[in-house]
Order: structure tokens, then sequence, then C-alpha cells
């Protein structure tokens, strides 16, 4: 390691001056029963001091304060230097990212991203703070989807300092995100997120090392997956069996539910078993706020009827994932399977069975019937798929 000793030019002041700062390792002149002293980071600038205690102790035999290092090379001294190397290592971490964004890093400002891991350097650290800033004016359903990004940005790496992000961190995190098995969409859909976070940080004053408006999310809209009437009924039939598991019986409710309505897991989940009972209800949407009347058709009643439990015991969607594709595996649906593919299904068999396109636009609470019109396209693409009609011709 460099001598734990230095003077750099850190920002300005206010009166456009460079403000020396120093660092320095110091031991305390206290020693305690064990016959140990404690070490302090010493900062200094414009004649103020202040000293961080590092909770680490060393002999004063021990102590080289001309090196600021422990001597010897016993496994406990290579400890202490190692753990003095990591701090060091995080001191330049600081001054370093606000000499490239051309930001004054005043003692306090230290003390700030030294305390609470580097915040204002740390992009995990700095999109976690910001997100919880935003809690409180978005949804309930928006916070845990990005908190769910962003933890898999921490898990990939705790540390990513604002000019590490380049071209080639974007590359390699599509390729981590690959790995964990993340379709394209997914992995667009993250790559979007942390840019919008990334756009806060450069609007605060962050330069970054890359232009964002070059780096490409790609379209979050990832194939459509939907059950044909024949898989429908397979789970339908099993639903109304003697012999599904409570467990099994209760996820399959729910998903079927939506098979027949269209309606989204948070809005089914957000209803109770007194307001389905009625047959006819009107609800405002989780995602989009927007109120809705329902009038359910006979068989999403008859659902509802056949489980006490329904609308009554409820699990997470994505548990309920997780029994549906058991169920379906066990049925050899190889489809992938989500909650989410409910209100594909009810969409494309609407149009399949001669539905209008614009009345379905009102049933799925679509705002721009362009959304709707994709299950028009994986109508048209189910009937195209009956190729056996042709040994008909002759």
């Amino acid at each position: 390691m460099q001598k734990l000793f230095g003077i750099f030019d850190t920002g300005i002041d206010t009166r456009k001056m460079f403000v020396p700062m120093t660092f320095k390792f110091k031991k305390r002149n206290y020693i305690n029963k064990d016959g140990l002293s404690l070490v302090y980071l010493h900062v200094c600038a414009n004649k103020r001091r202040e000293r961080i205690p590092l909770d680490i102790y060393v002999s004063p035999k021990s102590w080289n304060n001309e090196k600021m290092r422990v001597k010897g090379n016993d496994a406990d001294a290579q400890d202490l230097n190692l753990f003095l190397d990591i701090v060091w290592s995080k001191i330049t971490k600081i001054k370093k990212f606000y000499r490239l964004s051309s930001k004054p890093l005043t003692i306090d400002r230290f003390l700030f991203e030294f305390n609470n891991d580097m915040p204002k350097t740390n992009f995990v650290k700095y999109s976690q703070a910001i997100l919880e800033e935003r809690k409180s004016t978005i949804k309930s359903s928006t916070y845990a989807k990005e908190q769910s990004i962003l933890k898999k940005l921490e898990e990939y790496q705790n540390e990513i300092l604002f000019y590490d992000i380049n071209e080639m961190f974007f590359v390699n995190y599509r390729h981590h995100l690959a790995n964990l098995g993340n379709n394209k969409a997914t992995r667009n859909g993250n790559i979007k997120i942390i840019k919008k976070y990334l756009r806060y940080a450069v609007k605060a004053g962050v330069k970054l090392p890359v232009d964002l408006d070059n780096v490409v999310s790609g379209s979050t809209q990832g194939q459509k997956s939907y059950l044909n009437s024949d898989e429908v009924k397979i789970l339908y039939d099993y639903y109304f069996s003697n012999h599904i598991p409570k467990n099994q019986k209760l996820c399959l409710g729910y998903f079927l539910f939506s098979c027949f309505t269209g309606l989204r897991s948070s809005d089914v989940l957000a209803q109770g078993r007194h307001t389905i009972e009625s047959g006819k209800f009107q609800f405002t949407h989780v995602k989009t706020g927007k109120l809705q009347v329902i009038k359910l058709n006979r068989k999403a009643i008859k659902i509802v009827n056949h489980n006490k439990d329904l609308f009554i015991e409820k699990y997470s969607a994505s548990h309920i994932r997780t029994v549906i594709k058991e169920i379906c595996a066990w049925f050899q649906i190889s489809k992938r399977v989500d909650y989410h593919m409910s209100r594909h299904t009810f969409g494309t068999n609407y149009i399949l069975l001669g539905g209008d396109v614009t009345k379905l636009q009102i049933l799925m609470n679509h705002s721009d019937v362009r959304e709707t019109m994709v299950y028009v396209h994986l109508a048209e693409l189910e009937k195209n798929a009956e190729a056996d009609l042709m040994d008909n011709m002759f």
C-alpha cells in the first residue's frame, strides 16, 4: 500500500480556492486494560480536525507512526493492515468520485459518505436511498418491483461506483441476468429501471462515463403466453375433481377465476368474498387506479361457489404461480406459466370465441386499443396453427 498520508485538492470552496484535505491513521495515547490502543482516522481541512474511531486496537509497541501500519508479519498484523488498506481504498473512492463529478468535498460531506457506506458514490446505495424517498409517492406494486430489481443488482455487486458504470457494465449485467434465467423482456425491464435511477443521479449533478441515451433498454413486452381451451378445460376439470389437495385447489381457484375474468392478480387478491358473491361489483384497479364494474360470468361464479375458502384464505401471487407451474407440469402443459398468463388466456380466448375487440378493451381496462389488439394477433396465430385442416382438401 502507498504511504497512508496524503494532501490532495478535493474541491473548490466559496472563494474558488482549492481546499487541501489530509487523512492520517493515528493511535490513541490511552491504553486500555488489555494493553491496547484504539486507532483513529484523522481528517483535517481548513484548520478543522475530525477523528473517526476505526474499531481496531493495536499494541503501542507494534504501531509504526511514520508508515501508519502495524509492525510484523504474523496473522494478526496482516489482518489489521488489510483492514487499513480497505479503509484507505474507501477514502480513495470517495475523493475520486467528487473530483470526477467536479463537486467540492468538504469534511461534512466526507463524514457523511464514509459513515453511511458512500451512498452518493455507490450507485447501489444511492438508488436504494432514492427509492425509499419515493416510497410514499408511488404505488406499493411499483415500490416492490423496483425494490426487487435493485436487490438483484446488489446481489450482483453490492458496491458499484458511479465512475465504473460504462457501456461494458450494461453488457456484463445483461449477461448476468441471462445466466440467472431471466428472459429478454425481464432483462430489458431491469436495465430500464437502472437507467431511471442513473438519470436521477445525473440530475443531481453526478457525471457518468457513459451517455445513457446510447444505452438501449429494449422492449419490456415479452412474448405473451396463454392457455388454449383444451388446456383450460384440463385445469378446470382438475379443480372440480375430488382428489385435488386443498392448497392446489385454492391456488387453482384464483388462477381459473382470472382466466374467466381477465383480472390481474393484484385486483383479484384485493377482493373480499362478500364482494365477489354479489356477482357484480365495482372496484379500482391496483395498477392503473381506474374504476371498473365487473359482471361475473357463470363459470367464474361456479369457480367461486365450489370453494368456500376462495377470497377468504389468500396466498401471494408468487406462491400461486409456483403451485400452478407444478400443476401444469403434472398435466404436461409445457408453456411458461405465471399468474399473468391467466389474463392473456382470457383475452385470447375471448377473441377466439368471437368477442369484439372494443368490448375486450373495456373488460381488460386498457387505455389504448393497441394493447388489446395483441390478443387479436394471438388469436389469429392460434387459428392459423390448424394446418391439419388442409387434410380435408381432397
